[in-house]
């Protein structure tokens, strides 16, 4: 008797241990895919009048009806933004990309000198900053959001557009672009090269990230319909031949290096590729020669 007992002691803390496993992994990660899916809201404070700019607020709604709310700046010029949009077709006009979680507030001060030369056009992407939308996917469906600003753009007689897209924006330019004609050069910095791998890179915990990030993949496909190994920016960089420049930070503690040296692969054949790659900076940090760079590889491109 003393051996059955002893027996189903052991049984029964194997239970616990076990089911205790699986609770923290399936808390875990549906924890990690909620906060990914709702993070915080940050709508910044900053307009481009703040900078002394004119421009226009607008709004435009996408095919899975989410209202998306933007600013175009025209360049400085005394047209006004309306009259810009509808009769100067010679002006070329570059789209900005925020990244994750942020806001177009948040990317505009670093690229008022390009409206010296362009229009400018920003806005928040789904569940972000202004826009509507219940949360966000990480550049699954963000990619809707840059479509329907390129809809609105057309209906404004700007057929031709250059993208800068920073980390998640870099991400959806790319996926973009292979179905948008209209975009003829791409600036793409610190983008990721797939989302599954970025979902692994939510858990710091090296032993972790493999069954963690696995069951983060369930639960996309299970409550949005999408694999976030098909949310893939190396797929599209595969569709482009025009100009791309992908920018990264060797030290990014964001988004790692790889994914850079996967999307330098998938542009292997594309002549027009380009690639800059800084040493010791961080996620979004990339020196005084920066505005340069970007200025002159839209004024080649565009």
């Amino acid at each position: 008797m003393p051996i059955e007992k002893s027996s189903k002691t052991i049984m029964n803390i194997f239970l616990v241990i076990l089911f205790s496993i699986l609770f923290f992994f399936l808390f875990s990660s549906v924890w990690g895919f909620y906060i990914a899916i709702k993070p915080p809201r940050f709508i910044s404070n900053l307009t481009p009048k703040d900078l002394g700019l004119e421009y226009e607020a607008v709004s435009f709604t996408t095919t899975d009806d989410i209202l998306i709310k933007g600013w175009f700046i025209p360049h400085q010029s005394k047209l006004g933004a309306e009259q810009v949009l509808r009769q100067n077709k010679d002006i070329k006009t570059i789209i900005l990309l925020h990244g994750y979680p942020a806001d177009k507030g948040n990317i505009l001060p670093g690229f008022i000198h390009l409206v010296k030369t362009y229009n400018l056009f920003l806005f928040d992407f789904r569940y972000l900053g202004e826009s509507g939308g219940r949360y966000s996917t990480a550049g699954a469906k963000e990619t809707e959001d840059l479509l329907a600003a390129l809809r609105f753009l057309r209906s404004r007689r700007v057929h031709e557009v250059g993208v800068w897209g920073f980390s998640m924006g870099g991400a959806v330019a790319l996926m973009t672009a292979p179905q948008a004609p209209e975009i003829k050069a791409i600036v793409s910095e610190s983008s990721y090269a797939r989302l599954d791998l970025m979902g692994r890179e939510l858990y710091r915990v090296p032993f972790l990230r493999e069954p963690l990030g696995s069951l983060t993949r369930l639960w996309a496909w299970l409550f949005f319909g999408f694999d976030p190994k098909d949310v893939s920016p190396v797929k599209g960089a595969k569709n482009l031949q025009i100009p791309v420049l992908i920018i990264h930070s060797k030290t990014d503690e964001l988004i790692p290096f790889s994914h850079a040296l996967l999307l330098q692969e998938a542009l292997k054949d594309n002549p027009k590729a380009e690639f800059w790659f800084g040493e010791e900076l961080v996620h979004g940090q990339f020196g005084e020669t920066y505005q340069k760079r970007i200025q002159e590889f839209f004024e080649k491109n565009l």
